[in-house]
């Protein structure tokens, strides 16, 4: 992770970006909206000072990737869901899942190099493997869960920790045998 930018390094960085880069960038508070949107829709209350937080960390993490704003802004999100949405798994959970999905894929591709960088097709291949990857573990954990959860059973601190360690499995699978390696310092 870097420092974060200076206002003339953020305009000299928007100057010199290609589309491809510009797009993956816009991608981050775009789909910021939708999450604070799905958040709204899904719990029926409006929460305009976590939107908004969430709104201007993604504006940090779309100027500065590489900075831990996406981080923070990937935590935040996920914590303003677990705040504003408990114990509900309709189709929203999935959507915000893809749509947080989505905020780390743009993040992470736009910091791999300079601003006017095009990524290379193999590249692009491999992640959204990895993106379908995790996508499925998502819709797997998600239907688990719901399954699970018709049984009218009260949470388990048990059950919990085999969930994880199925999603654990599962990552290790993805990762061994479908995506394999990336170059040093991006795995």
């Amino acid at each position: 992770m870097s420092r974060f930018p200076s206002p003339a390094d953020l305009l000299d960085r928007v100057s010199l970006s290609s589309r491809e880069q510009l797009a993956l960038r816009a991608a981050v508070p775009v789909s910021t909206l939708l999450f604070a949107l799905a958040v709204r829709v899904s719990s029926g209350e409006l929460h305009p000072v976590l939107g908004g937080t969430a709104v201007l960390l993604s504006v940090a993490a779309a100027s500065a990737p590489r900075s831990s704003a996406a981080l923070a802004l990937v935590l935040f999100l996920g914590a303003t869901w677990l705040l504003a949405v408990p114990d509900r798994l309709d189709a929203w959970t999935l959507i915000a899942a893809v749509l947080l999905a989505v905020i780390h894929l743009a993040c992470t591709l736009a910091s791999y190099g300079p601003p006017g960088l095009t990524l290379d097709r193999e590249l692009l291949r491999r992640w959204g493997i990895r993106l379908a990857g995790c996508l499925a573990a998502a819709l797997a954990v998600w239907a688990a869960a719901l399954a699970v959860s018709s049984f009218g059973r009260p949470a388990s601190a048990v059950a919990l920790a085999l969930g994880l360690v199925v999603v654990l499995c599962w990552v290790a699978v993805v990762r061994r045998s479908v995506a394999g390696p990336l170059p040093p310092g991006r795995g």
